[in-house]
């Protein structure tokens, strides 16, 4: 079926794609196979089974003791999707995009909801071949770069039109950094900053309890001892202080007898907290990434490139990226205070937050992920070493996909359950034997977090069964039994696998804390501020956000945001799209081709791994389930035999091993290594039964 599509330089870009690993990261460790997305410990405020009900109060106890959160509004998507047109032949369909109109047709392998579920185990993946570039743009590149046609495509694909724009991509130089002064307030946060080291005067570095936040306090505390200042910091408890900077923040400040707090990661909604760090004679300076959701604080300087007064080019910086540009504006100011290397130095740091806080990985944002990770692999900081080692990444290179799912989760877990300072005493430990001591501990944490994680997310399937077999536009669940330090995880596996926004909140008799995450297309922040005549307070981007609720709006909250959602959406969208490059037979398949791919690395949001199809390929081996449901076997084509791994896709092994017959599969060209061997290995993304 897929022999009728063009060749690649008529392919298109893929949206998302985790990570891929690379033929030169030598080891037994796979970003995927230890992925880290996962949920922490339950709180059990109240007796077991216990929920606040639709007017705050708490009802007994139901049968099964996990019933919070029902009677959910019904939605019923086979009502929109019965408007779809159905793409009887693909061959049609592909002509079809080739005059601009979209592939939503192709019918998607439908696996069986798991035994016991009365919802489906994930939502069906629909395979979507891009708008390719004009083929002669890829015929041009390939001649003025030397490059095969088929990584040309890819370029021509993700919008380089020059040799030069190819050239700054593959090669991404500190030198291209933007101007940190054209950022809004730059000099007033340089000047104040300075007086403050000149005079001595007490510095405060109030950060957040994420890898962003915690990176981003640990540039800055460094920056600032560096440079004489008298400073220290502080990250707040999650449960206890709740996100941002604070009336408790301000209550530090005060007893470390502060006279300037600079926030990192946080503080572009705390208008009041500002004020009130004012009153006690406090100057603050915030430095955030997030959206501004109305007033400005009235601080001494507010950085932040989002700002729609601010006229700094690259609006998509992580918490951790704002920082580094105001340490680039302290160093501009005052030539030689910080050594030349300190920037390049730091960007292990500035890699960890950007790449887990999940920020677009093009602009400057490459340029921090490409030589920040890099930094990680040749870094000597005691901090980092040990994260690695008991990571098990010590003797690897380091990829996005082990900062994703394997270093940040760890660094996060302090954080999720405990005390997030411990992050930032690790990355700026000087001693090896403590910096070791705290990564154990951090690693302790972080299984004990996955456990959680694996109860949560079990209870919040509960929650769906109960509500029926038709899925609502918008997730929202709630319980007392769980601990607002994991549901973040637990939210985006929910999306990951049914494709809807989510909200899970962790509530007691009062007040719930929860987080939403939402899919591609569906702005969750915004939907939050439709949404504040329910929510004490709320914060954060289209993708992710963090809020607080009165426990008897739970019902409302979620009657509005379903509604919202519905409202916007359309069937359509409800189902998750694979965005594919083209066609690539598995006789193309090879090293060359997987080192090029390689290069345009680090994969992420804005620099999606590019992804093939192949079809009418047959089972080579009886597939295999192996480790945390993952799918491994070998498939065939034309007389070509190539091992495969899909992880998470364990699902797939039935259904296979029943047909045995010709399938199409949707993968990513990968160099597996394994006891010092390496091989060619198909990483699956998605495959279809013909």
């Amino acid at each position: 079926m897929w022999a009728h599509l063009p060749d690649l330089s008529q392919g298109g870009v893929p949206d998302q794609s985790p990570p891929r690993r690379s033929r030169l990261c030598r080891g037994r460790v796979d970003p995927l196979r230890h992925r880290e997305s996962g949920a922490g410990r339950g709180r059990a405020r109240r007796g077991p089974g216990s929920r606040p009900g639709s007017d705050g109060r708490i009802a007994a106890p139901r049968r099964g003791g996990r019933r919070s959160g029902e009677g959910a509004p019904r939605f019923r998507p086979e009502d929109r999707l019965q408007a779809l047109v159905t793409i009887r032949s693909l061959h049609h369909a592909l002509t079809l995009i080739f005059q601009g109109v979209s592939l939503k047709g192709i019918p998607p392998f439908h696996a069986p909801p798991t035994k016991g579920l009365s919802v489906p185990a994930s939502t069906p993946k629909t395979w979507v071949l891009r708008s390719p570039a004009a083929p002669e743009l890829a015929v041009k590149l390939a001649a003025e770069l030397g490059f095969s046609h088929t990584f040309a495509s890819l370029l021509a694909n993700r919008g380089f039109g020059t040799t030069l724009e190819v050239q700054e991509f593959l090669q991404p130089s500190l030198g291209k950094l933007l101007d940190s002064f054209t950022m809004r307030d730059m000099d007033l946060a340089v000047n104040r900053i300075w007086k403050a080291v000149d005079e001595r005067e007490a510095m405060l570095v109030y950060g957040d309890y994420d890898v962003d936040g915690i990176t981003a306090t640990s540039l800055l505390t460094s920056a600032l001892t560096r440079l004489g200042a008298k400073v220290t910091y502080f990250i707040p408890d999650r449960i206890r202080d709740g996100y941002g900077f604070s009336v408790r923040g301000v209550d530090v400040a005060r007893k470390r007898r502060t006279k300037l707090v600079i926030t990192a990661d946080c503080g572009i909604t705390a208008t009041a907290e500002v004020e009130l760090a004012r009153q006690h004679g406090i100057e603050v300076i915030v430095t955030d990434h997030h959206e501004p959701l109305g007033e400005i604080p009235a601080a001494a300087a507010v950085l932040n490139p989002k700002r729609k007064d601010c006229p700094y080019a690259f609006k998509e910086l992580s918490g951790v990226g704002v920082v580094l540009k105001l340490v680039q504006g302290l160093v501009a100011s005052r030539p030689g205070a910080l050594p030349e290397s300190f920037v390049k130095e730091h960007l292990d740091l500035v890699a960890l937050g950007t790449i887990a806080d999940v920020v677009p990985l093009r602009g400057e944002n490459r340029i921090f992920a490409k030589i920040g990770l890099d930094q990680i692999c040749t870094s000597t900081k005691p901090g980092i070493v040990a994260l690695k080692e008991v990571a098990g990444l010590k003797a690897r290179r380091v990829e996005s996909g082990h900062v994703a799912y394997i270093l940040a989760p760890r660094i996060n877990a302090a954080g999720r359950l405990g005390n997030a300072e411990s992050g930032v005493r690790l990355l700026l430990s000087t001693e090896p034997q403590e910096a070791t001591i705290i990564a154990e501990s951090l690693e302790e944490d972080n299984t004990n977090r996955k456990k959680i994680d694996e109860q949560t997310l079990e209870d919040a399937l509960e929650q769906l069964r109960r509500l029926g077999p038709n899925l609502p536009p918008a997730i929202v669940l709630w319980s007392d039994r769980w601990h607002p330090g994991v549901l973040g995880i637990v939210a985006s596996r929910l999306v990951e696998r049914f494709h809807r926004p989510t909200i899970l909140v962790a509530a007691d008799e009062d007040e719930g804390k929860g987080s939403a995450r939402s899919i591609p297309g569906f702005d969750v922040c915004q939907a939050l501020q439709e949404c504040r005549e329910y929510l004490i307070g709320f914060g954060g981007h289209s993708y992710a956000a963090g809020l607080t609720v009165r426990a008897e709006h739970m019902e409302k909250l979620r009657e509005k945001l379903c509604g919202v959602v519905a409202a916007r959406l359309q069937a359509d969208d409800f189902i998750p799209k694979l965005s594919i490059d083209g066609p690539l037979s598995l006789d193309d398949c090879n090293e060359e081709l997987v080192e090029f791919l390689d290069r345009l690395s680090p994969f992420g949001i804005g620099n999606a791994e590019p992804l093939f199809v192949a079809d009418n390929v047959r089972l080579a081996s009886p597939p295999m389930v192996v480790s945390r449901n993952h799918l491994k076997l070998s498939l065939r084509q034309n007389g070509r035999e190539i091992d495969c791994i899909g992880f998470g896709m364990g699902h797939f092994a039935g259904p296979i091993q029943s047909d045995m017959g010709r399938v199409s599969i949707a993968f990513v060209p990968t160099i597996n290594v394994w006891q010092n061997r390496a091989r060619l290995q198909l990483k699956l993304r998605d495959i279809q039964i013909r």
